[in-house]
């Protein structure tokens, strides 16, 4: 589970400490930027700058399962909460995310809006935090693609059905580049079919397979994603989705000097994930917000939510 903490300047030490305690529980955590402390007096003269912070932490949101609201002692306010966090509060709860917060609702003007977003209290223990995601039901995906991972548990937590993730790859019996919206269907098919075979026991089985299609004459190819989503004991949901068109500068190398886009971002660009998408979208757009959108479309049929 990957979590992004969240709370004032004033709880750094507190935050840093408990980064690496979770950490050390196996949990990915962003920290905020703490340069932000030391360009407080800046900060209240120029709102870019603010803005700026806002747009970056609210990114590193975009990418975890959860956030986590450290909040020490300020002012003489215990447990204390302020506008900024109580803003990414409601970020993270408008994307379906949980909220955990690290102490308790502190006792200030907003308290009943902070109550309002169902926070989960810690009350200063992480090992509740460690319950809490061990109760969660499993869904076993046919990939261990952290990318994947990410983009079916925020499609399923905006859903309404929180899960812990776990994966294994399997073949898909069709090409590494599917190169039509059939092909790809097939690969997916055949993925979703040898994860069953895994025989592991899960209350949910995910699979996501990418390709590209030749959707129009006057276009290059587009991305194209089927998401097949099972809950245990149902049949299976299944999505087709269509997303955006590649530049044809890029198509050109694929395969001839690069074996998909992925890796041609990450020799050309320095990309650290095989990621194409925010190279020719103005860094607006990434492939875990596209298979997300395309996993929620799923997630939201399954039988659960009728």
């Amino acid at each position: 589970m990957k979590l992004t903490l969240c709370g004032s300047m004033s709880s750094r030490e507190l935050m840093q400490a408990t980064k690496s305690d979770l950490e050390q529980r196996g949990y990915q955590v962003d920290n905020p930027d703490f340069a932000e402390d030391s360009l407080h007096v800046a900060l209240e003269q120029d709102v870019d700058k603010k803005r700026g912070f806002i747009d970056q932490h609210f990114a590193k949101i975009d990418t975890s399962d959860a956030i986590l609201v450290v909040n020490g002692e300020k002012n003489g306010v215990a447990n204390y909460i302020g506008g900024n966090t109580l803003m990414e509060m409601t970020y993270a709860y408008a994307h379906g995310l949980e909220v955990f917060v690290l102490g308790d609702v502190p006792d200030v003007s907003f308290r009943d809006e902070i109550r309002g977003l169902q926070p989960i209290l810690l009350r200063g223990e992480l090992d509740a935090l460690d319950d809490y995601v061990a109760s969660l039901p499993l869904l076993y995906m046919s990939t261990e693609s952290l990318i994947k991972h990410t983009a079916v548990s925020r499609a399923m937590r905006r859903a309404g059905m929180p899960v812990r993730i776990n994966g294994k790859k399997v073949d898909s019996g069709v090409s590494e580049q599917p190169m039509t919206i059939e092909e790809t269907y097939e690969g997916a098919m055949n993925r979703h079919s040898n994860l069953k075979r895994l025989g592991v026991q899960a209350s949910y089985y995910a699979t996501i397979e990418s390709g590209q299609h030749p959707a129009h004459v006057n276009h290059s190819l587009f991305g194209c994603d089927v998401v097949v989503i099972e809950k245990e004991g149902s049949n299976a949901k299944i999505g087709i989705d269509l997303d955006l068109e590649f530049p044809q500068e890029m198509l050109d190398k694929v395969p001839s000097q690069y074996p998909d886009l992925g890796v041609l971002v990450q020799q050309e660009y320095g990309a650290v994930s095989k990621d194409p998408f925010p190279y020719f979208t103005n860094g607006r757009v990434t492939r875990q917000k596209v298979l997300e959108d395309a996993a929620y479309k799923v997630a939201v049929q399954l039988p659960e939510l009728a």
